[in-house]
């Protein structure tokens, strides 16, 4: 059986509706003063409930779900991401959608290094799209990577439709972990509802999309 079968998209989407108020009022939160946002951050990611929530070099915060082999980072540095990863979770929990990861997600830089992950998910608005940004070695990513393969697998399986891909170039993201972009939004624009309920369930599929990705090489 593959992921894709096992992932119920028609309770993701239902839950994920279900949990929109609480989704939209977390990310209007994260609209107020910059020194009380790392703490409300904490705060839902223990209300949410993630495993283990730690605060990183910079004062990040960074909340952990699974203790699988594959270790993925969903990096959020703006309001509209960080509601999408961190309500991922929730979905994730709700639904038991755990494998053979382990999904940290927040407000990650590299210097933390509790975290070694071996992807990351860069949380970013890209009005949906899937940006393909660097590879471990060779550069940009390909299509035929597991990475990409997984996202562009999440996004088909949950909204029938193909994804648009391309390359998407950034300072954001660390260097040499191959990494996409996905999330609501477009530029400097706010981003719609439904984009944040899209991403967060899309954030929820990726995990085990991935790991499967992995199984097949």
């Amino acid at each position: 059986m593959t992921t894709a079968r096992v992932i119920d998209t028609h309770r993701l989407s239902i839950l994920a509706h279900e949990y929109e108020r609480e989704i939209v009022q977390f990310f209007h939160d994260l609209a107020g003063p910059a020194e009380r946002i790392a703490e409300r951050i904490r705060q839902e990611a223990e209300r949410v409930p993630f495993e283990e929530v730690r605060t990183g070099s910079t004062g990040n915060v960074v909340a952990r779900l699974g203790a699988g082999k594959h270790t993925i980072m969903m990096e959020a540095h703006n309001a509209a991401g960080m509601a999408g990863v961190l309500y991922a979770g929730k979905l994730i929990h709700e639904l038991g959608m755990y494998g053979d990861f382990t999904l940290w997600v927040g407000q990650w830089s590299p210097q933390d290094s509790f975290v070694r992950p071996e992807c990351v998910v860069i949380a970013e608005p890209t009005n949906l799209c899937i940006g393909m940004r660097e590879g471990a070695l060779e550069g940009f990513l390909s299509e035929a990577d597991p990475l990409v393969q997984a996202a562009i697998a999440a996004y088909e399986t949950l909204f029938e439709l193909p994804p648009i891909v391309s390359r998407s170039p950034s300072p954001k993201g660390a260097i040499g972990i191959p990494a996409i972009a996905f999330g609501p939004g477009e530029n400097q624009e706010p981003a719609p509802v439904r984009h944040l309920l899209n991403s967060a369930q899309f954030y929820a599929a990726f995990p085990v999309m991935y790991v499967d990705m992995m199984k097949q090489r």
